[in-house]
């Protein structure tokens, strides 16, 4: 049963630390800077709870002591299932820097039910030693069995669990496992243990019952995903005399997709409508590629026939979006439709880039990993040779990026660029938010040419075109036109420091 013990609690702290990105990413994101928080926090406090366990085993060896000690594991595992939301957005509501809110944040949400985990290896090798003689062996055999139930509980938990099931179902799981292995070795007065089960169960229950309920009635509605954790919204935008809108957010305070409830098709954030800066240079395309589906705002936008090519019917549109469940929400809740013009693509954007062989008019790249920057793969000057690959002579790309132009927090903008400008003969870049404010963090849209473009004024037809082509002319005026300092690198698969660059969205 020891060893049983030893490889059930392995698997089952790993399970706890891979859902932990899950936990953490709505109210701190998924960058490099979160995940290198939760994992130290973890260590930190499984070695703490280590050396707790040991003092504890020398002091009070028994299987009423071990069975304390998994039960106080699964017991911080439902605090955490509880309370990981409050915790979350109490820290980083009051915490402004990134790297001080995603170690407080990780502390604050599983520093409990690691240090009574930590405690568990050492006891029961406490239990199992039968002498010194044979004591290398026992701690050999038993740091083996814990080590391969963690390998399964890293892969059960990343490819499996959080696939099909909810973040806070698998801790108030986890919980429970604990609790049962408590009373496996202690079966001494069960009846309180077999209660906290049942009870722990009735909780997970709720919480689901409560978050379907949420969801149908106007609430917030949680998807998760290996990927993600989707929270889609309802509303209405008062800038727009009340309109009803649904969002996506995958990040803290930010929203990545949006859409007017009575005009699914119409184009909802400014930064989208400089997507037609595409058809207007290039009204006959007919190849169209776009990395980052999202909830698919510019595809249906572009197959409604409204952006302004000459020939919409004859169309063909390829989205590379890396999750699947991104494309279900699409068409579930975003009005996203079959049509035989849309070929989806579900895997990452580089590695889509480096396999494909197609030429196209128009290249759209609005890839997020989270809510302030590009993933670094995408931004960096192998990217952009693979991209300007994939773009037809005469083409256009055009690419989001979150950041300033100008001064220290438009870092991540000029590395971008200068990647670009690598592969491209021509780099613009249009501020979409606050073009007379360019050392302030907005969207900016990069347009990539194989050629210098001609800077006449492009007329278009208004017949049947969409009102976002009426104003061409003001997304011409937001180019900014000063030269761009070489006061930083391109990034490069080698060196891509975008969590360091994009900091400037957490002050």
């Amino acid at each position: 049963m020891l060893e049983l013990t030893v490889f059930c609690s392995g698997a089952l702290v790993m399970i706890l630390e891979m859902v932990g990105g899950r936990i953490l990413a709505p109210h701190v994101g998924t960058s490099a800077i979160v995940w290198t928080s939760l994992i130290g926090v973890v260590l930190a406090f499984l070695a703490l709870g280590a050396w707790a366990g040991g003092r504890y085993a020398d002091k009070n060896l028994s299987s009423r002591g071990l069975g304390l000690a998994l039960a106080l594991a699964g017991l911080g595992c439902a605090i955490t299932a509880f309370c990981h939301n409050a915790i979350g957005s109490g820290i980083t509501s009051s915490v402004g820097n990134l790297y001080v809110a995603a170690v407080a944040a990780a502390i604050g949400i599983f520093a409990l039910p690691a240090f009574f985990f930590g405690m568990i290896t050492p006891y029961v090798i406490r239990l199992r030693l039968a002498g010194l003689d044979t004591a290398g062996a026992t701690v050999g055999r038993l740091y083996a069995l814990s080590t391969a139930g963690s390998i399964l509980g890293t892969f059960l938990g990343g490819f499996v669990l959080i696939s099909w099931f909810s973040s806070t179902a698998i801790l108030w799981s986890v919980a429970i496992c604990m609790i049962l292995l408590s009373l496996l070795n202690n079966l001494k007065k069960p009846a309180l243990r077999l209660a906290v089960v049942f009870l722990f169960a009735f909780l997970a229950w709720q919480d689901k019952s409560y978050a379907y309920w949420q969801g149908q009635n106007g609430g917030q509605k949680l998807v998760e995903t290996p990927y993600n954790s989707i929270r889609i919204m309802e509303g209405k935008d008062y800038r727009r005399n009340g309109e009803a809108v649904r969002l996506i957010a995958t990040d803290p305070g930010y929203t990545q997709s949006g859409m007017l409830i009575n005009d699914p098709q119409k184009l909802y954030f400014d930064y989208t409508r400089f997507y037609a800066l595409g058809p207007a240079h290039s009204p006959e395309a007919k190849n169209i590629l776009m990395l980052g589906g999202g909830g698919y705002s510019v595809p249906k936008w572009l197959l409604s026939g409204k952006s302004g090519l000459a020939n919409p019917r004859e169309m063909n549109l390829v989205v590379v979006e890396l999750d699947p469940a991104m494309t279900s929400i699409a068409k579930s809740d975003f009005a996203l439709k079959d049509d035989s013009r849309l070929k989806i693509r579900h895997e990452d954007a580089r590695a889509f880039l480096n396999s494909q062989q197609d030429k196209y008019d128009l290249v759209f790249v609005d890839v997020f990993n989270s809510h302030y920057s590009v993933p670094f793969h995408v931004g960096t000057r192998q990217a952009a040779k693979e991209m300007a690959r994939a773009l037809a002579p005469g083409g256009m790309l055009l690419m989001n990026v979150i950041s300033a132009v100008e001064g220290e927090d438009g870092r991540l903008f000029r590395s971008i660029y200068h990647a670009l400008g690598e592969s491209f003969e021509e780099v613009d870049v249009y501020c979409v938010s606050l073009p007379e404010r360019p050392g302030e963090v907005q969207n900016l849209m990069l347009a990539a040419y194989h050629q210098k473009p001609a800077r006449e004024k492009k007329r278009l037809a208004k017949v049947g075109i969409d009102p976002a082509m009426d104003e061409i002319e003001k997304m011409e005026a937001t180019l900014y036109k000063k030269a761009i300092p070489d006061d930083v690198p391109a990034l490069d698969d080698d060196f891509s420091p975008v969590d360091r660059y994009t900091l400037m969205l957490r002050k």
